[in-house]
């Protein structure tokens, strides 16, 4: 290459661009990796660096000068309307819990020694307390009513003394499964139908009332499911043993379209009865009352007495 230029006319003043810069090429030392990378980063800073000072030079409405704006940004709201949402449904809010409501550490608490009846009373109450879900998170859990009604220590480890109390309750209609996995209870529509009793509200002596609360059926039985129901014609045998009547099955009759020759019966959604409506205060269900004149909870409470 340096014959090359050599060979070319001395004194003339045209060189090939091509030429020239195949020669400072290789006359040139070979650059490193390092030292492209580098450059290459200064490169990009200065450019970025004018971009931003030509973009702060643009004129903006300012209110010194009070000079028109060619870039107006958006405009902001306000950190109040942002922070702010209306009124939150209380059903939608979480319910706090009271400070150390961990089972991990109840566990480690000297042993509750609360019998089966008992503890049948302080499951009636906090789900009385809770029938607005207002007071925990509703449906409540098993493990949310082992740390409220008190078990503490062997009590609350395992499910087994929990567990009877409430398959007790479900098979006298006073709590309702709600859903399983994680297993949920609430008041049974059928002990709530005509009112329920009061429950204390105070935080220091919350089970003042339970002594008001008496079901017909406090312990296990010998034989069978704690919450097995039984059939329509044991009728009898529960008045002779003194049994809920409430734990009897009622069966679920459908109606047979094809006997009956009503094909109303098909149709999923019947329709609803015609005429006008009778006043609020006949529809409510009134509360029944035995021989002496006492409010009773069910309506089997009747049937029993006689």
């Amino acid at each position: 290459l340096k014959d090359w230029l050599r060979r070319t006319r001395p004194g003339s003043w045209y060189r090939p661009a091509s030429a020239t810069a195949a020669g400072a090429m290789a006359l040139a030392k070979p650059v490193s990796r390092q030292r492209c990378f580098v450059a290459s980063t200064a490169v990009g800073c200065l450019a970025l660096a004018a971009g931003s000072l030509l973009w702060a030079a643009v004129p903006s409405e300012s209110f010194v000068s009070g000079m028109p704006s060619t870039r107006r940004s958006a405009p902001r709201s306000s950190a109040v309307a942002l922070q702010a949402s209306g009124p939150v449904p209380y059903d939608t809010r979480m319910k706090v819990h009271p400070k150390g409501y961990r089972k991990s550490l109840m566990k480690k608490m000297p042993d509750s020694r609360l019998e089966t009846e008992e503890i049948m009373k302080r499951i009636t109450t906090v789900l009385l307390k809770n029938m607005e879900e207002k007071f925990r998170e509703a449906p409540m859990k098993t493990k949310d009513l082992m740390k409220d009604i008190g078990l503490r220590g062997k009590q609350i480890k395992t499910k087994r003394f929990i567990n009877d109390a409430l398959f007790l309750l479900m098979a006298q209609k006073v709590v309702h499964k709600v859903k399983q996995n994680p297993i949920r209870w609430e008041i049974h529509e059928e002990y709530r139908k005509y009112g329920v009793p009061p429950v204390s509200k105070e935080k220091r002596d919350p089970w003042r009332l339970t002594h008001l609360l008496n079901f017909k059926r406090t312990k296990v039985p010998k034989y069978g499911p704690v919450h097995g129901l039984y059939r329509p014609q044991d009728r009898e045998f529960l008045k002779s043993r003194d049994l809920p009547l409430s734990s009897i099955y009622d069966p679920i009759l459908k109606v047979d379209p094809y006997q009956t020759g009503n094909l109303d019966d098909l149709n999923l959604h019947p329709p609803m009865p015609t005429g006008p409506r009778p006043p609020l205060n006949k529809r409510i269900p009134r509360a029944p009352k035995d021989e002496d004149g006492n409010y009773v909870q069910f309506d089997w409470e009747l049937e029993q007495k006689q």
